[in-house]
């Protein structure tokens, strides 16, 4: 009788942990989908910011004032102070991120100027 009420118990045990584990894969696996969204967002959000910039005054202002070498180390620059001043940044992944995005800009066609 002792036996069938522990194993019972434990049977009852056993049940609400399983629930509980479930409940718990669910909510990681919400949690991993709500990251992806954001993430979505933000490259969303990086990519349209990037455009603003360069179709601002400020960015052909710099290009201009700037030859192509001089541009490149000032971006290098930006680069090291943005990893030594934040240091949750990989510079490993920001040269990775660095990389596929000078592929993109290159891989986009570039409108030509034509003179009126």
């Amino acid at each position: 009788m002792i036996r069938r009420k522990l194993v019972a118990k434990m049977q009852s045990l056993l049940d609400k942990a399983t629930v509980a584990s479930k409940k718990k894969d669910s909510e990681i696996t919400h949690l991993h989908e709500e990251v992806d969204q954001l993430r979505k967002k933000l490259d969303i959000a990086e990519d349209e910011a990037i455009a603003r910039y360069k179709m601002s005054a400020k960015y052909k202002s710099s290009l201009h004032m700037y030859d192509v070498e001089s541009f490149k180390a000032a971006i290098e620059m930006t680069k090291e102070w943005l990893v030594d001043d934040h240091s949750k940044i990989n510079p490993n992944e920001f040269d990775r991120y660095l990389r596929k995005r000078r592929a993109t800009d290159l891989a986009t066609p570039k409108a030509k100027k034509t003179d009126h």
